[in-house]
């Protein structure tokens, strides 16, 4: 069952807490109701085969995903042709962390994504993530000594201002909050969407505090936002000034409305610091034209950002049923700053 909200208190502001407070009642409300009105209840209406099969989708709730230097879906979190595929050994310094699917399944922010997949294997890997950073991580650490320094050596975002949008179960920033980035994780205006992610935070934090390494895991924060608004709050939850803005920015899977492609991009030009990478992951899913999605490289580009397309990664897709097209994973890299020659 979901964790009590008071133990999630610590990734929110009070305001969301109070927010997500006031969704818990009316999800209370409206369950008491289905319960007391035999005419609703699900059991009528749908059977008993449907009654296990929610008993099943509620145990499954929790789950782990683990980073692999073999493997580019890494291991569990989707389902596989191959029988065995999430039960491959996870690797000694692999990176696991729990997350879980919230009952809200506006967005499509049920199920663990294949570019969520792939941000969070690159992110963990620190050649990889150099290498995907490397506009900002040449802007931040111009300083040779700071190269050089352990943490930084393990970890290239530790201590870095992390940001994912449209985060779903957010695994993503799970694995940026296992690596030492002081992490914020927002999704749509949803109170248990948010909710969910706060138990997320809570989750991984324990098994860190259990592993004897913190790093910067009590910095993280979950809170509403929806794309084009202002995000003031969401500059307030990584620090109370507002002042500060994000050196990374991950938007995995949301590009397939491209009807929010402005809003979206909006979100990233307010929220990005200067020397800042965002980093674009998506499929193409086929709920419209593929190129009406790839036009978010020429919106980006008409608002100023330097835009790089990085080559394409077939991961599998989340479930067996999915063409392969849905786990071929697109990245696109965005920038404020001309790279130097």
């Amino acid at each position: 069952s979901p964790l009590p909200l008071s133990e999630l208190k610590r990734w929110m502001s009070d305001e969301v807490y109070s927010w997500i407070e006031e969704g818990d009642k009316k999800q209370e409300k409206f369950r008491k109701e289905l319960e007391e009105n035999s005419a609703y209840n699900v059991s009528n209406l749908f059977g008993e085969q449907f009654d296990k099969e929610l008993d099943t989708t509620v145990s499954n709730r929790i789950q782990c995903w683990s980073s692999s230097s073999t493997h580019l879906d890494g291991i569990g979190g989707f389902q596989s042709s191959s029988d065995n595929s999430n039960d491959l050994d996870i690797e000694e310094n692999a990176v696991t962390v729990v997350f879980a699917y919230s009952e809200s399944y506006r967005a499509h922010g049920d199920m663990l994504w294949s570019s969520a997949r792939h941000v969070a294997n690159v992110l963990v890997n620190p050649s990889k993530c150099r290498d995907i950073l490397e506009p900002m991580m040449r802007q931040r650490y111009s300083n040779i000594e700071e190269k050089t320094d352990n943490k930084l050596e393990r970890s290239p975002i530790y201590g870095v201002s992390f940001l994912e949008v449209g985060a779903g179960a957010g695994v993503p920033s799970w694995a940026a909050m296992r690596r030492g980035a002081r992490v914020v994780c927002t999704d749509l205006s949803d109170s248990n969407r948010i909710r969910t992610m706060g138990e997320c935070a809570e989750r991984n934090f324990r098994q860190m505090k259990e592993n004897g390494d913190v790093m910067n895991g009590d910095k993280t924060r979950v809170c509403p936002h929806d794309w084009g608004s202002p995000g003031d709050n969401v500059l307030r939850a990584l620090n109370s000034s507002g002042e500060e803005r994000f050196d990374v920015i991950v938007a995995a899977d949301c590009c397939y409305m491209p009807w929010l492609h402005e809003e979206l991009l909006d979100s990233i030009d307010r929220l990005l610091s200067d020397i800042g990478v965002a980093i674009i992951a998506f499929a193409l899913h086929d709920n419209t034209d593929d190129d009406d999605v790839w036009r978010i490289v020429d919106r980006a580009k008409d608002k100023g950002f330097v835009v790089e397309v990085l080559p394409s990664q077939q991961l599998s897709p989340p479930t067996n049923f999915m063409e392969s097209k849905r786990g071929l994973v697109h990245t696109v890299r965005l920038t404020k700053h001309t790279r130097e020659a």
